[in-house]
């Protein structure tokens, strides 16, 4: 109907100044000649004003958006790692109960990230959580909600940190598609990032960051996906149910929270060679405890510490917050089998028998120092 307003209107238009006709055409390009000789120095001008304009709108919306992921990095890199203690008469801790990142993707500040690490050496293996003061904030609610009795606390040197004359490597890991699921091969891929991380021993460090932040677009791009599966127009039946099929899958997918994630692997040793071979060892144990229908494949790998040190997200992909729980939650007592020497919390802390108690009603014996 718009569209039928608008070529009425433009036949109107052309009746009115005579452009029906040939010899109205005629004058009409003759006195538009006439025009454009008067006027098409301001045209011109006209034309790059309007231009120049338009540029600067959105060249101002670009610097704007390039400033806000600035100052959200420098947010993060100027925030607190805090090292996270479970407690080690924990029982075993189940992947597919957690249900952390779903709250915690709504829990973190707009379009910030936070780091969950996993690092260690030949004396300590620890949990840790590193982001701006708002974001650790948030996170430290969600994980004591979710692991009631979990303590914290802020380390005392930094472990992204490289030691001078050490050398640092990094792989980051993404899945290959974004519309499958990230099927784990293992009941908990977690167990064997801790097996290569307590085995790195002498003069070396293995770290493991997965940064995550809020995902936005990934739940509507599954619903057109599955929408086009369901439209499509096939002859053959079998395909059309192999359609429905995919269809039903990623509208089971769309169900869940997602997050945009980032797995980084890092070495550092005292050789460029060994601090490479810390970092490969965990992408390969991070990788395998993955399936091949949608695996976990290196993607970039690099030398630059700072890239550690602010915790930058790199490659991103999606992971619902299910697949991302199978490999950043907290243990149970049962990894301390596998990896004596992470660090746990320490006794708990219960209230005094009512026996022991003293009330303001009893007798205290004062104490005496003798001259």
């Amino acid at each position: 109907m718009v569209l039928l307003v608008i070529v009425a209107l433009t036949i109107m238009a052309a009746a009115r100044l005579d452009l029906l006709s040939p010899k109205g055409m005629q004058s009409f390009q003759v006195r538009l000649g006439v025009w454009w000789t008067v006027n098409h120095v301001r045209v011109w001008i006209g034309l790059a004003s309007i231009t120049l304009i338009l540029s600067s709108f959105f060249a101002f919306k670009w610097w704007r958006k390039v400033q806000h992921v600035r100052e959200i990095q420098q947010r993060v890199a100027n925030g607190a790692t805090i090292q996270l203690l479970g407690r080690s008469d924990w029982k075993p801790v189940d992947p597919a109960n957690v249900n952390l990142w779903a709250r915690l993707a709504d829990a973190l500040p707009h379009d910030e990230h936070i780091s969950f690490e996993i690092g260690g050496s030949d004396t300590e293996l620890f949990f840790a959580l590193h982001g701006s003061e708002d974001g650790v904030r948030a996170a430290l609610t969600q994980f004591k909600a979710e692991w009631p009795g979990m303590q914290r606390r802020p380390v005392e040197v930094e472990h992204a940190q490289v030691p001078p004359d050490w050398h640092l490597h990094w792989i980051e890991l993404c899945p290959q598609d974004w519309k499958e699921s990230i099927a784990s091969l293992s009941s908990d891929p977690l167990r064997a990032v801790l097996v290569e991380v307590n085995g790195v021993l002498g003069r070396g460090r293995g770290l493991v960051q997965v940064i995550a932040r809020n995902d936005f677009g990934t739940r509507a791009k599954l619903g057109r996906a599955a929408f086009e599966n369901r439209a499509e127009k096939v002859e053959n039946a079998g395909v059309k149910a192999i359609r429905t099929k995919e269809a039903r899958g990623l509208e089971t997918r769309a169900e869940r929270t997602f997050l945009q994630v980032t797995v980084r692997c890092v070495g550092i040793a005292d050789s460029q060679s060994r601090a490479q071979g810390i970092a490969r060892g965990l992408a390969r144990a991070v990788s395998a405890s993955y399936g091949h229908r949608n695996p976990v494949k290196p993607v970039k790998n690099g030398n630059d510490p700072q890239v550690v040190m602010e915790r930058r997200m790199g490659r991103t992909q999606a992971w619902a917050d299910d697949e991302l729980a199978s490999l950043a939650h907290l243990t149970g007592s049962d990894m301390l089998f596998v990896a004596p020497r992470l660090k746990t919390a320490s006794a708990k802390s219960l209230p005094p028998d009512p026996e022991m108690r003293v009330t303001v009603q009893d007798g205290t014996a004062r104490f005496v120092e003798d001259a």
